[in-house]
């Protein structure tokens, strides 16, 4: 705890004073502070936020520090982060780590255990069927400005009904923050209610109630992922 605290604080002040490394110039060891600080925690396996810590650690500082530099102290933290996890010695996969950084990087303990779980995920033989089936509900719904509600009572076809209580009960499956094996066990059961939704109904359905539930149902499968990785950033999205 002591640190932790230690390098917090250090590294909240630095960066509140304007004195970030540069290049080659790191005369503080703040690259040093920041890895000792992403590892201590995530070979520990200490469920700690980042975010909240700095906040903390910028609170007692003697000088304020701005919203721009607790942001660019948090970046430069996970720099060292990702740097540690794609050496030569650990061998995760440069998609990988992104796809969880993108969504858990304030917390390294998750991120390291995320990253490990991912990558026996994406080597599994049945994963060109598994990353499809995920990707046909975003790529057809991020581009969409509204968050559509859905409405059960307006379904008109059999794969919308289907799809919802399948939608549901990957809903409330019990899942750990930020766990990728719990967020694959609830979406695998969904994989051919998808393929059999996208077989049967054309989701840009002309008449707007029809369109906006099925839009809103392939929005609440995007939604899973959340917290947990950014699959568009995996190869073969």
């Amino acid at each position: 705890m002591v640190g932790l605290a230690d390098r917090l604080d250090t590294l909240a002040g630095l960066f509140a004073a304007g004195l970030a490394p540069t290049g080659t110039k790191d005369p503080f060891a703040q690259r040093r502070a920041a890895l000792g600080l992403a590892l201590s925690l995530g070979l520990k396996g200490v469920d700690f936020d980042l975010r909240q810590g700095l906040q903390m650690a910028a609170e007692e500082l003697p000088i304020p520090a701005t919203a721009e530099s607790q942001a660019a102290c948090l970046d430069f933290i996970v720099g060292r982060l990702r740097s540690y996890l794609l050496e030569r010695e650990q061998g995760f996969r440069y998609d990988v780590v992104e796809a969880v950084l993108a969504e858990q990087q304030a917390n390294p303990a998750r991120v390291f255990r995320a990253v490990r779980e991912l990558s026996r995920w994406v080597a599994r033989p049945d994963w060109n069927t598994i990353l499809p089936a995920y990707a046909r509900c975003v790529r057809i719904t991020r581009d969409q400005p509204e968050q559509f509600t859905v409405a059960p009572e307006a379904f008109v076809d059999p794969a919308e009904d289907e799809f919802w209580r399948a939608l549901q009960t990957a809903e409330s499956a019990p899942r750990r923050p930020g766990s990728v094996d719990d967020f694959f066990a609830a979406f695998l059961p969904l994989i051919p209610v998808i393929n059999r939704f996208f077989e049967a109904v054309l989701v840009m359905a002309e008449e707007p109630t029809v369109r906006a539930n099925r839009l809103g149902l392939l929005q609440r499968v995007a939604a899973l992922a959340k917290g947990v990785a950014d699959f568009s950033k995996l190869e073969g999205f």
